[in-house]
């Protein structure tokens, strides 16, 4: 199965016309999936993960991103089957992009690997005005598991220790009955994959906003 690497905002622009553009199925998997995570696009979540999964609770995308929301301000996530932590920290605005390597097919299985690149130094390039007032950034820290927070705004904030790469285990089953080819049995990281950067962003360093906070599993 050839290497390729596939960059989210790209793939948008390729899958919305040119007919004569061939990407690999399992990109197309990753894409599919994870733009439908970051959308909130109920079907997606429903054609793609939940079939596989009829005792998974929430079933609603809403109430699930919800609960993950809620649990990275402690400063620390775990990771689950359905792969909300690490698609929405690694892929921070649909920055970031993926390398589809190692694919195993079977007739009901498709395993594969991909490594995920967060580029979170392009958050020091956009316009701040983008953001809303009092926004919160929630990037990967060190070790796997640690959530950074950060404000953004004009001054030179301390170096922060965060990922710059880890790979991901993607194990898929046919599924006959529904309407998606393949179900999502999990999506998880690869922790001994994980490797990290320093980096320093432009941050919203007020008395009252110093320190976010970070914290570890």
């Amino acid at each position: 199965m050839p290497r390729s690497w596939l960059w989210v905002p790209a793939l948008l622009v390729m899958s919305g016309g040119c007919s004569d553009v061939r990407v690999p199925p399992e990109d197309r998997l990753v894409f599919q999936y994870s733009e439908g995570i970051q959308s909130l696009h109920q079907p997606t979540y429903e054609d793609f993960f939940l079939e596989c999964h009829p005792e998974w609770q929430p079933r609603d995308l809403s109430a699930r991103m919800a609960s993950y929301e809620a649990t990275r301000k402690g400063g620390a996530v775990t990771f689950s089957d359905d792969g909300i932590e690490v698609i929405k920290l690694a892929l921070l605005g649909r920055g970031g992009y993926f390398k589809v390597d190692n694919a195993l097919r079977e007739k009901d299985r498709l395993q594969f690997r991909t490594i995920v690149k967060p580029e979170y130094i392009a958050i020091n390039y956009i316009d701040r005005t983008e953001f809303p007032r009092g926004a919160i950034l929630f990037l990967m820290g060190e070790p796997i598991g640690a959530v950074v927070s950060l404000r953004p705004g004009m001054t030179l904030g301390p170096k922060r220790s965060v990922l710059q790469s880890v790979d991901l285990h993607w194990f898929w089953t046919r599924n006959t009955l529904g309407r998606a080819e393949w179900c999502l049995n999990s999506v998880l990281p690869i922790p001994s994959s994980a490797t990290f950067i320093e980096l320093q962003f432009q941050e919203d360093m007020t008395m009252e906003n110093a320190n976010p906070g970070t914290s570890t599993p």
